[in-house]
């Protein structure tokens, strides 16, 4: 369905000018999804704005562990040649949050859309976002 246009990969709006400010200012961007790298690249690749494969520096899967468990982050840290601490992570999902934070991942954000599912104490207790925007400098 992707290759022959029938599918395309949901982005919100915000994505495509965070990924561009981070493209200006030489930040590179990865993804980590419980998808398997090649969905992330059907995905982004046949998004609905088009092939955003050129802005991203790699893709991270559940072959790197469990988005759920601090080594999962640290592996990942060590494949990007990257301390944890250098990391910026945005999730909607607590668990992933928490493993992030105790990986030691410097920056560890929470984003707010439409449908998530309620935050708890937990939650809240990170920075959020409501918009990827509010990444940028």
């Amino acid at each position: 369905g992707y290759e022959n246009g029938t599918i395309r990969g949901h982005v919100y709006d915000d994505f495509c000018p965070m990924l561009d400010w981070c493209q200006s200012q030489g930040i590179p961007v990865y993804i980590y999804s419980s998808g398997s790298i090649e969905a992330q690249k059907l995905l982004f690749g046949h998004s609905i704005k088009g092939d955003l494969q050129h802005h991203f520096r790699g893709h991270f899967d559940t072959t790197s562990g469990s988005k759920k468990e601090a080594v999962s982050y640290q592996t990942i840290a060590k494949s990007m040649g990257l301390e944890p601490s250098e990391i910026t992570f945005v999730s909607d999902a607590e668990a992933e949050l928490v493993a992030a934070k105790e990986a030691g991942i410097g920056h560890v954000v929470m984003s707010i859309r439409p449908g998530n599912v309620p935050l708890t104490a937990v939650g809240k207790d990170f920075p959020i976002v409501h918009s990827l925007l509010q990444l940028c400098g």
